[in-house]
């Protein structure tokens, strides 16, 4: 998890670096802040197990143990209101799928110990159900034709355009721009 965790900041960092032009002391003081922060976190669950276990306080135990379900679904959420706000699900097929079966074999290999930890079980079974509502609703989004429209400009992305962006698909609506031809030149514009 902890390797996980690395990565998952460094992803984070790079979106503060790129997108927000943040300074590289500023993006630096903010992951040695977070992975401090994230230190501390992990340190004092795993000392507050310890000691729930220590004292036999099963209640305690259990919610440590559901916990990261809890923030793994409330994790889902802000990604569920970015789809429904662009009425488009712009995540890979391949992302959605390969996180299912992570949930998916997870859950499985749970069967393989002495006994089912019911417990773990719901971490990875949340995981698997909310991805199955994310691919829910790109059938919706797809059935509806807003599936793949490039953020609210119109145009739909299919997998029929050209490299060159001289045709679109047939589910672009009149109102859309003209195709491009190979030799115009594109100015990029800031959404907003």
């Amino acid at each position: 998890p902890q390797i996980f965790a690395f990565f998952t900041l460094l992803n984070i960092l790079q979106v503060y670096w790129y997108a927000y032009k943040w300074s590289l002391t500023k993006t630096c003081s903010a992951g040695a802040i977070l992975c401090i922060a994230y230190a501390g976190l992990h340190i004092g669950f795993w000392k507050a197990e310890e000691r729930a276990i220590a004292n036999h306080n099963d209640g305690a135990v259990t919610f440590l143990g559901v916990l990261p379900a809890i923030v793994i679904a409330a994790g889902f959420f802000p990604e569920f209101y970015v789809c429904v706000k662009e009425q488009s699900v712009e995540m890979s097929n391949f992302f959605i799928m390969l996180d299912i079966m992570g949930g998916v074999f997870s859950t499985i290999s749970l069967a393989f110990d002495h006994t089912f930890d019911y417990v773990a079980s719901i971490t990875y079974l949340i995981v698997v159900l909310l991805d199955i509502v994310l691919v829910l609703m790109k059938v919706y989004f797809y059935i509806r034709g807003t599936q793949g429209r490039v953020h609210g400009s119109g145009i739909a992305v299919s997998s029929t355009s050209s490299c060159a962006g001289s045709q679109y698909s047939s589910k672009t609506s009149e109102t859309s721009p003209r195709p491009l031809a190979n030799n115009d030149n594109v100015e990029l514009q800031q959404l907003e």
